[in-house]
């Protein structure tokens, strides 16, 4: 985009948001696909690294606090719905 954090920091407070939860939606949504994923290789461990949290702890619980349940949990219950198709 060429504009510096700030300018970034400062269109985002114009709009009456943080970037900050921007990002952070953003990597759990991310986070989130990779779950999901049909083929899944990575732990959990290893999906909250790869998306920059500062280990599986505050993934699970920020990821919690989004979606309403674990990380573990929420890949468990879509294998289940995949499964029964």
């Amino acid at each position: 985009m060429n504009v510096s954090p700030r300018t970034l920091q400062r269109a985002f407070a114009r709009e009456g948001r943080a970037l900050s939860n921007y990002i952070r939606r953003r990597r759990l949504e991310e986070a989130c696909r990779e779950l999901v994923a049909p083929h899944r290789r990575m732990t959990v461990t290893e999906i909250a690294a790869r998306w920059q949290f500062a280990d599986s702890g505050h993934f699970a619980r920020a990821f919690r606090k989004y979606y309403g349940r674990t990380p573990t949990d929420y890949a468990a219950t879509a294998a289940r719905e995949t499964d029964a198709t």
